[in-house]
C-alpha cells in the first residue's frame, strides 16, 4: 500500500512555494517543477544574475535521505548550479533530530545544503 507522504511533500510544497513568491516575488521569478511521479519536486529561482533550485522531500529513513541528496547534487550538475538547498519535511519537532538532520555536503562539486523543517 502506498503511503500519503507523496501528498505530504506536495503541499509541503506549495506551502514553500506560496512562502518564496511572498517573500521573494518581487525581486526573482520563482518557478515550480511540480511531482510527476519520478521523485523530483524543485523551486527554481531565477534572480537578475543568480540562479537557486530547492529540492524538497519528505524524510522516510537515513537511506533515502543520502539518495535525495545526491538527486539534489544531480539536479544541480543538469542546470549549473552549484548550491542547491534539500528542504527536509520531518514528522518531529525535536530539535535535536532536526539539527542532526541539517547538514551541508559535496557531490562532484556541487554543495548539498539540508534544512530539516519540523512537519507532522
Amino acid at each position: 500500500m502506498r503511503s500519503d507522504l507523496g501528498l505530504r511533500e506536495a503541499v509541503g510544497h506549495f506551502h514553500l512555494y506560496a512562502w518564496l513568491r511572498e517573500a521573494v516575488g518581487d525581486q526573482c521569478r520563482v518557478s515550480p517543477e511540480f511531482p510527476t511521479g519520478n521523485g523530483r519536486v524543485a523551486l527554481l529561482l531565477d534572480c537578475e544574475n543568480r540562479r537557486a533550485t530547492i529540492e524538497v522531500k519528505s524524510f522516510q529513513n537515513m537511506a533515502k535521505l543520502q539518495r535525495a541528496r545526491l538527486q539534489a547534487a544531480e539536479h544541480g550538475q543538469k542546470t549549473g548550479v552549484r548550491t542547491v538547498s534539500l528542504a527536509l519535511f520531518v514528522p518531529s519537532e525535536d530539535y535535536e533530530v532536526l539539527q542532526a538532520l541539517s547538514t551541508v555536503e559535496t557531490f562532484d562539486q556541487i554543495t548539498v545544503k539540508t534544512s530539516a523543517i519540523a512537519w507532522g
